[in-house]
């Protein structure tokens, strides 16, 4: 406690230009004196930006930053801010929309997974709407990860944002994954995007993938069954590949089938199971 208070009282101390070297954790505790370490463990929808640097760059909340970065969304396109000279300024005052994504130290530990996105978080007009924080403990072993990305709007913003870019990874929509980015995602609506998902399916009535996304987007959409039936297909279809059993375990644990979730989940994380680095051939 003497050393934690030692650090804040240091940075309190700072002037302006020398502020701008701290860690948003440390500045955010001195902004906030009375917030408890044990209170900047996770996130919370409406958070700032400054709250949310302030777990990030918390040393025991199992994110170990190795980059950090922060995107201004603007009608002129992306600003790249520098999220330790953010710790210089009063970050609960910032207007902006922000998307913060983040490289983890733990990431490269996640072995057949190699295009796993790390952490992320959309913040229009600086309060916290849809994130996925992948925690890690020691030894690099993933916990569960923590996340809210139902709404349409802020997951195709997200989606445009990052996911388009990348092309292929771990990407979620609602509590389910999908491995490679459609621009069905990006479309205006919930309804469009299902729309355009199905559509997808015209002629590929065999593609593990596109059943795959349509059962993600389903599923958030409230269609359990034919969600369900969408990834019972995918599995079928490419028995292998190990992303459709864990989505399947997903619902079937929310639908409180603990021992269907059980086997897919060891379907999935079977020896011979290919994951999101190894999908099938479309």
């Amino acid at each position: 406690m003497i050393r934690r208070a030692l650090a804040v009282a240091l940075v309190v101390g700072l002037p302006a230009t020398a502020q701008a070297s701290v860690d948003p954790f440390h500045a955010y505790r001195a902004w906030k004196p009375g917030v408890a370490d044990e209170e900047l463990l996770e996130v919370a929808a409406g958070d700032s930006l400054a709250r949310v640097l302030a777990v990030i760059y918390n040393p025991d909340a199992g994110v170990g930053p190795r980059r950090v970065r922060v995107s201004e969304l603007a009608a002129s396109g992306p600003v790249e801010r520098d999220p330790e000279s953010l710790a210089g300024e009063p970050g609960d005052s910032a207007k902006g929309t922000f998307l913060v994504s983040v490289t983890q130290s733990c990431d490269a530990s996640r072995g057949a997974d190699s295009h796993a996105l790390g952490s992320w978080f959309y913040l229009p007009r600086n309060r916290l709407q849809a994130w996925q924080l992948q925690p890690y403990a020691a030894g690099c072993r993933a916990e569960s990860p923590l996340f809210e990305a139902s709404d349409h709007e802020a997951m195709r913003v997200v989606g445009e944002a990052l996911f388009r870019p990348a092309r292929r990874g771990t990407f979620r929509y609602g509590a389910l994954l999908y491995d490679e980015w459609d621009d069905a995602f990006g479309a205006a609506t919930r309804e469009a995007m299902l729309s355009l998902l199905r559509a997808g399916l015209a002629g590929h009535e065999h593609d593990a993938r596109a059943y795959n996304r349509l059962a993600v987007g389903l599923y958030a959409a409230g269609e359990t069954h034919d969600a369900l039936a969408a990834l019972r297909r995918a599995a079928r279809f490419e028995p292998a590949w190990g992303l459709p059993h864990r989505n399947l375990s997903v619902i079937y644990l929310r639908l409180g089938d603990r021992e269907a979730a059980a086997r897919e989940r060891q379907l999935a994380e079977a020896e011979n199971a290919r994951d999101v680095s190894s999908p099938p051939a479309p």
